[in-house]
């Protein structure tokens, strides 16, 4: 079984990409492995920003997309939990777009039926790209309208039970769903039609008789009724549909094509309309509708790891996780629950009772219910396990709501300008706009971080007026870690942009004469540790961390920076020791370390410390690093020179590094918040050893259990630093084998 995020990986390796820059399919693929990898809501965030930037379906990038997608999200948060049930569509929608590319790259069989649907004779990812986007990511910001009617009928059931109840329907609906004139000209003239539509909903309908044979005027009258006169259900994916409608027409620039109608249609039939409320309706098919047969298919299958809001969506949760296997016609789906059984308080004493949500796809009532929507010979299997979900990490007080990150993001750059506190700031959404798409979302992932980086000084943000000291200044020795509030968060904010670079692709390079010529190389001469880089780039962090406050103020959305009445979790320091050269496999060795780290990583901030050696010191720092944990370097000479010491080190040892490695071995460096030097003249090694045992809390050493000397008989330093001497200086520190020192055998 795969997890999704390897599926959906398969579709950004076909080569059928015409129009779309390199750069930026890079960055959306990046972007849906982040939010596939946490499901976090600025994660998600980011991958409705990269799609809206690449097609600008409304003429102008995420700008133009922006409040669709925030109203969604924030009125699911401020009204889903007065629902009975309710749960969240802002990153469901996400999901439900990687699972229709992962489809798209693993069944052969409907990436062919959407081509000869199109007639597109060659590729065809990209334009699947385009129709795909536009209706799973959208398919669902008509929520607002359906939230509304559900709200009332919520609050009206539980103060009546019995009676005659009212209920909330739409006015105005005449003029909102009118289309001029020429909008209805543009229209007919693009779709290649005589007809001339004076409505959304006669447009609407003209889709469904052209793609599933329903009688038009018949829809368009019913489209009306279920609107104005609906006392039990109200259709978001009609809303949806519309709204996604008045958009596009109210765009001149952008063409009314069978396409685009193609995809409100199939926003519009993925919910209830074909369920309920066409009379001799048929179960939709794979060629004559291929968007909203998949929509149908793919919003299904989605039912894990969304967020419950409604009172009985959170006493049945769904699964957590889920596991695939994807081939041509066939799908095979996992869902991992936490638990098969419900705690029951409901008869006044605890007692078990089964999953509803469990039991539906156990039963197979699951899949049968996917099988009444679509007519299709496609195989869908689902099943369940169950495992326990490790306790998710990165949960931060900052305000979890907050999905704003654009103008957080527009604020960062700006903020790099030591200009802007006296500039007039209204030139900081077109600076913006003119950065290409990997810059912009640069920013975003530093707007994302920001919540992780006050934490570690005792902060958060909030756009509410709590009762919290308000932050005015980083360099209040009276919060966070005191004094060098600033330099921490300079220092956290350059390591996380080196690890940002090095995902993206790039690495350390001096090779370029300007930033056009570095950009297209993507090599950057800062890919270096904090301490290496010059005071004139060190300065433009302080710059940003200094300015960000009074720029959010000016932006007008109440953002405050407040200060913790109690400290985040404590500090462990991990020294990591061990062979420089050794025989054992080296990722099994990994997978010991991990397993280490991960333990305490649950109760601490741990930060990683090793000498940066060959061998066991930099297996633990990369360790370290693919957890995502703080590292810092203690080195016993400056930084090019020790590389080189390094590299001379292999070559008269028999373990030559190639370029690979040293470039390796840069980048870990380059990912610690703190690379000390501590010299030792005499003998290179010992005193960095001696220092970054006498500083942590726990020590890991990669150890064959040998006792070796430092020095030859002839007081030559034979063994550099010495792992055996490490551990004695850790035990007399009192540091016990077994519980502050973990060692894993390792043999030279």
């Amino acid at each position: 079984m795969n997890k999704l995020s390897q599926l959906c990986d398969r579709y950004f390796d076909l080569s059928e990409y015409g129009t779309i820059p390199s750069d930026d399919m890079h960055c959306l693929k990046k972007a849906l492995q982040s939010f596939l990898a946490s499901g976090k809501k600025d994660d998600a965030f980011v991958v409705y920003f990269c799609f809206s930037e690449i097609f600008k379906l409304f003429g102008k990038g995420y700008d133009n997309t922006q409040k669709l997608l925030e109203t969604l999200s924030d009125h699911e948060y401020h009204t889903g939990e007065l629902l009975t049930k309710h749960r969240d569509h802002y990153s469901h929608s996400v999901y439900v777009f990687a699972l229709g590319l992962s489809i798209y790259a693993c069944d052969g069989k409907y990436r062919e039926a959407f081509k000869n649907f199109y007639n597109i004779q060659e590729g065809g990812a990209e334009e699947f790209l385009r129709l795909w986007g536009m209706s799973s990511l959208f398919h669902d910001i008509g929520y607002p309208f359906q939230l509304a009617h559900e709200q009332i009928k919520t609050y009206v059931g539980e103060l009546w039970t019995e009676g005659v109840k009212p209920y909330v329907t739409f006015g105005n609906m005449d003029s909102f769903l009118a289309i001029d004139d020429e909008t209805a000209a543009d229209v007919s003239r693009t779709l290649n039609i005589a007809n001339k539509f004076k409505s959304i909903n006669q447009l609407l309908a003209y889709g469904l008789e052209k793609r599933n044979g329903y009688d038009s005027k018949a829809i368009a009258q019913k489209l009306k009724s279920r609107v104005e006169v609906q006392p039990q259900f109200m259709d978001h994916g009609y809303f949806s549909s519309v709204i996604l409608a008045k958009r596009i027409l109210d765009n001149k620039d952008v063409d009314f094509t069978e396409k685009v109608l193609d995809v409100l249609t199939a926003i519009l039939l993925h919910n209830s309309l074909n369920k309920y409320d066409i009379e001799n309706a048929h179960r939709i098919k794979l060629t004559e509708h291929p968007l909203a047969y998949l929509l149908i298919v793919c919003d299904e299958l989605q039912n894990w790891d969304r967020l419950a809001y409604g009172k009985l969506s959170k006493r049945d949760p769904i699964a957590w996780d889920a596991e695939f296997l994807m081939d041509d016609n066939s799908i095979t789906v996992n869902y991992i629950f936490e638990s098969y059984s419900i705690d029951d308080y409901s008869s006044g004493f605890l007692k078990k009772r089964p999953n509803k949500s469990f039991d539906e796809i156990q039963d197979g009532n699951f899949v049968t219910k996917i099988y009444g929507l679509i007519e299709s010979d496609l195989k869908i299997t689902a099943s369940v396990k169950e495992k326990k979900k490790n306790k998710r990490t990165k949960i931060y007080a900052s305000e979890d709501s907050f999905i704003n990150l654009c103008d957080f993001a527009k604020a960062i750059h700006a903020s790099y300008d030591e200009h802007c506190r006296v500039n007039n700031i209204s030139h900081i959404n077109s600076d913006f706009a003119s950065l290409p798409l990997e810059f912009k979302v640069s920013n975003i992932e530093q707007a994302k971080s920001y919540a992780y980086k006050l934490e570690l000084i005792n902060c958060f943000y909030s756009s509410k007026d709590l009762d919290y000291p308000i932050v005015d200044d980083f360099n209040n020795p009276e919060i966070g870690v005191g004094p060098d509030n600033l330099s921490f968060l300079c220092r956290e904010e350059h390591t996380r942009w080196v690890k940002e670079k090095l995902k993206s692709g790039w690495c350390y390079g001096v090779d370029y004469t300007d930033n056009e010529e570095r950009n297209a190389k993507k090599i950057h001469k800062d890919i270096v540790p904090y301490e290496v880089l010059t005071k004139e780039e060190q300065s433009k962090d302080a710059l940003m961390v200094n300015n960000i406050i009074p720029l959010l103020r000016r932006l007008g959305n109440n953002i405050k920076i407040y200060s913790y009445r109690a400290g985040r979790k404590p500090d462990l320091v991990i020294a990591g020791t061990g062979h420089r050269y050794f025989t054992d496999d080296r990722e099994a060795l990994k997978e010991q370390v991990k397993q280490i780290l991960l333990r305490y990583a649950k109760d601490y901030r741990v930060i990683v410390r090793t000498c940066y050696a060959a061998g066991a010191d930099l297996l633990i720092a990369e360790c370290a690093c693919d957890l995502n944990l703080t590292t810092k370097a203690v080195i016993p000479m400056e930084y090019e020179d020790y590389i080189q010491d390094v590299i001379h080190d292999g070559e008269i040892n028999g373990h030559p590094m190639s370029e690979e490695d040293v470039m390796k071995m840069r980048h870990l460096l380059a990912q610690t918040v703190s690379c000390k030097v501590v010299p030792d003249p005499a003998f290179v090694y010992y005193e960095a050893s001696k220092y970054l045992i006498e500083k942590c809390d726990k020590v890991i050493a990669l150890w064959d259990g040998k006792e070796l000397d430092l020095h030859s008989d002839m007081g030559e330093p034979v063994n550099r630093g010495g792992t055996f001497h490490c551990l004695k200086i850790a035990k007399d520190r009192g540091l016990q084998e077994g519980k502050s020192i973990h060692i894993i055998n390792c043999y030279r």
